[in-house]
């Protein structure tokens, strides 16, 4: 299990009507934090091997993978990033992104904690 927080919300990383988030780590560039929530990880150079069937917790709401990319777990532990998808998988879904189910967007603030439990 690996916890991160939103340390920062860019000003277009949220669009309503568009089910998905970026995320990123600290060190993103400035123009990637225009578009990105910024997670900051509780443990330095983070692991992860999340696969399908795996659960990722925001706040209160909890998740479960229906798909994560080729790409996410090295993003993820590289430089903290992966797309966040709350929709049904496409038939060419992003190899950068975890799709979730329920397919419930659920707000996020500063402060919000993101666990992802595998």
């Amino acid at each position: 299990m690996i916890t991160s927080e939103i340390v920062a919300i860019g000003k277009n990383s949220i669009v309503e009507n568009d089910p998905l988030v970026i995320l990123f780590g600290p060190e993103a560039t400035n123009s990637l934090k225009d578009v990105a929530l910024i997670q900051k990880f509780d443990q330095k150079a983070p692991k992860f091997n999340l696969k399908r069937g795996a659960r990722i917790r925001i706040r209160e709401h909890e998740y479960e993978i229906t798909f994560c990319g080729k790409l996410v777990n090295a993003n993820l532990s590289g430089v903290g990033h992966a797309t966040l998808c709350f929709e049904p998988v496409p038939d060419t879904p992003l190899q950068s992104a975890i799709y979730l189910s329920p397919e419930k967007f659920p707000g996020f603030s500063v402060g919000d904690k993101i666990t992802y439990i595998f």
